[in-house]
Parts: structure tokens; C-alpha cells; sequence
């Protein structure tokens, strides 16, 4: 049973046993074409950085960015901890992202350079976020460079936490609804047959390829773009927004 859960909550390291050489993502930033072995060894090191800064089974986990390979390992990163990825619309201003932060109450924030400003405006009305973490340009010397993760090694590390179907794995926020924004909880199941519901319906197989160029903090980027495209061995793009 612990072996069928860990392919339940970790596809991605499946994904690198059964097709390891196999072309994953091709990050149009900066050149690189990533495997499924080199993939999951990222977000291996990114889930043991995570650990090292006191993440754990439940914590949330927020990501203020535009689509980056980073973005991508971090997410992984999150189901292989048991930790809960809460995607923040980069569109909302300061004062609607402080209503979204204080509700999920993230232990670390992650973002993009290209929001050091807002960043830096948000921090002293989060106080719940106790790192801050630079994808690239910090936006301030106290923050913690993604980069660390290198140094981390790329195996999981034991024990490995005890999830299952129901454990949530992304928060995300509702648009066009009255009132404030509601965060909902999807699980591993919900994107797992999410996946599935995707490669059935739009026919789907290993010589496809998605450009993912819609926002990691819309389900469609996350779900269709990203998580299907896993299940079924296919390439993706990765693109910034």
C-alpha cells in the first residue's frame, strides 16, 4: 500500500523510473532541455531545501511568480514533502495579495525578481511568512537565494511522509465570484484524475507537446499544461507569462 501511495503522490518520480532519458520540459529561458531523471533530481534537492527550512506535512508553501523551471520544482517539491503549493495571481495588487497570504498563512513565500518591490511592501504585513525565498534578484539580503537548493542532495530523503488520495497538494484562489476569493483545495486525487480526465478527453500520447504558456497560478497551466502532460510521457515548453 505505501508503495502504491508513493506513485499516487509522487508521479514524477515514477514518471523518472519508467522514462528516465525521456525529454520532459524545454525551458525556453534559458536553452535547456530537462529529463525526467534531471527533473526529478530538482525537485528532489528543492523538496530537501524545503525540509531544511522547517517545511513539513501541511505547511503552505506560496509562489509570487511568472512561469519558471523553478516554479515547476517547487510544485513537485511540495507533493513530495506533503507541503501545500498556494499560487499567487501576480495580476492583484499588494493589498489583494496580503488577503490571500493571510489566509493561507504560508511559512515561505517564493517570487520572482520582477516583484521585489511588491515583495518588499507586502513583508512587514505578513508576519506568518518566515522565509522569503529569491527565485533570482532577492529583494532583500535577508532572503534566501532558490539557488541553495543545489547543495542539497537529489535522493529523497527517509522517511518518507505519509500521504494518500485526499491529502491537498495546491491551493487556488477563485476569480468572478462575489466577495473575496476563495481558496480551493485541490488533493493528489483531484489531480491525478484530473490528468487522466485530460489525456482521455483530448486524446493525448507521448509525441505531443504543450507550450505552457498559461500562468502556473491558473488551474489550466497546472492541471492540463503541466500534470497531464506527465502522465503521459509528453514534452512541454516551459515559457514565461
Amino acid at each position: 500500500m505505501r508503495q502504491k501511495s508513493l506513485y499516487i503522490t509522487d508521479f514524477l518520480e515514477r514518471r523518472a523510473q519508467l522514462t528516465p532519458e525521456r525529454l520532459a520540459i524545454r525551458d525556453t529561458i534559458t536553452g535547456a532541455d530537462i529529463t525526467y531523471a534531471a527533473w526529478n533530481a530538482q525537485a528532489n534537492r528543492t523538496a530537501n531545501f524545503l525540509r531544511a527550512l522547517g517545511v513539513g506535512v501541511g505547511d503552505r508553501v506560496a509562489v509570487y511568480a511568472t512561469n519558471c523551471i523553478a516554479y515547476l520544482d517547487l510544485w513537485m517539491a511540495c507533493g513530495k514533502t506533503g507541503a501545500i503549493l498556494q499560487t499567487l495571481n501576480w495580476r492583484l495588487t499588494p493589498a489583494e495579495l496580503r488577503g490571500l497570504i493571510l489566509d493561507a498563512a504560508p511559512v515561505a513565500l517564493a517570487y520572482s525578481g520582477a516583484f521585489a518591490e511588491n515583495v518588499n511592501r507586502l513583508r512587514p504585513q505578513v508576519p506568518g511568512v518566515r522565509h522569503f525565498i529569491a527565485l533570482d534578484t532577492p529583494a532583500d539580503s535577508s532572503d534566501r537565494p532558490f539557488a541553495e537548493r543545489d547543495a542539497f542532495p537529489d535522493t529523497p530523503q527517509a522517511p518518507r511522509p505519509d500521504l494518500h488520495w485526499d491529502s491537498p497538494w495546491v491551493i487556488c484562489y477563485t476569480g468572478g465570484t462575489t466577495g473575496s476569493p476563495k481558496g480551493a483545495i485541490l488533493s493528489h486525487g483531484n489531480m491525478t484524475w484530473n490528468s487522466v480526465n485530460t489525456v482521455v478527453s483530448w486524446g493525448l500520447d507521448q509525441d505531443d507537446v504543450a507550450i505552457l504558456n498559461a500562468p502556473l497560478f491558473h488551474t489550466g497551466g497546472l492541471t492540463c499544461a503541466s500534470c497531464a502532460q506527465t502522465g503521459t510521457n509528453a514534452r512541454r515548453t516551459s515559457r514565461a507569462n
